[in-house]
């Protein structure tokens, strides 16, 4: 019973460290906005807990720092009681389903309204499996430049290649073991947002399914060396701004520095 005690203890020890670190992130700014003719970012939030918007200034400022200039675009899709009591926020397949029609007709609009102007799709945890559905909402011919999804509540055995014909650039997909306790036992126990009881993409990375994955799938799995760009592992730390700035950013295809060692599948 001690050992028990022991080794739980030591396993929630990074997961105490990775939460710690939003209290880091309360120095950064909100963001100042950008020109949507220089392109739009739609960031797909996770679920709203504690009626926090996890990783929005932190994302906005990532892309910022990478020299993104233009428009950032948090996108909500469930009401403030949900993310309090988390489960009927994930569990709820038509909602969820109605939020993705909400989201592929603005990502459709957006690209139409500019057609000159990329549109890139980020999302988030719960948010990223939204991002996944709504590239499968979109009609025959669409594509967004390219798309991320960071510590995504969905299944790993996903057939992602209807997804990947509406992406033109890559498909960044960032993963990490370490986040062990919401996109793996929390998903096990209470279902990913594609309603399959099993640790998530977000903690395991994609995994066999009948369709091999599709070229230009690049996974990003967490290694000790992410550290010292702010990310620790955990769920909240997958959307840190310099992780955004230095890999997720590259990997997409946006402006910046050479991107960190990716594998790409």
């Amino acid at each position: 019973m001690k050992a028990a005690v022991v080794i739980v203890a030591i396993a929630l020890v990074p997961v105490a460290l990775d939460f710690l670190t939003v209290v880091l992130r309360l120095r950064l700014r909100r963001d100042q906005g950008g020109s949507p003719e220089r392109g739009r970012v739609i960031f797909v939030e996770s679920i709203r807990w504690l009626s926090v918007r996890w990783g929005m200034r932190s994302v906005a400022a990532g892309l910022r720092r990478a020299g993104f200039a233009g428009e950032f675009v948090y996108w909500r899709w469930h009401a403030a009681w949900r993310g309090w009591l988390v489960v009927p926020a994930i569990a709820d397949a038509p909602m969820l389903e109605r939020e993705a029609r909400r989201l592929a007709a603005a990502v459709l609009r957006a690209l139409r309204e500019r057609p000159g102007a990329p549109v890139y799709l980020i999302g988030y945890s719960c948010g990223g499996y939204l991002a996944v559905r709504a590239l499968e909402l979109l009609p025959a011919g669409v594509a967004v430049r390219s798309a991320a999804l960071l510590a995504a509540a969905m299944d790993p055995r996903r057939d992602l290649t209807t997804a990947r014909a509406h992406v033109a650039g890559p498909l960044v997909i960032a993963s990490s073991l370490l986040d062990w306790l919401i996109v793996g036992a929390g998903t096990l126990l209470f279902g990913t947002a594609d309603r399959k009881h099993t640790p998530s993409v977000g903690m395991v990375g994609l995994r066999g399914s009948r369709a091999a994955p599709p070229d230009g799938v690049v996974e990003l799995r967490w290694r000790p060396g992410l550290i010292r760009l702010g990310n620790l592992g955990g769920h909240f730390s997958a959307s840190a701004a310099a992780f955004i700035e230095r890999a997720v950013a590259p990997a997409m295809g946006l402006p910046g520095r050479p991107t960190e060692r990716s594998s790409e599948r």
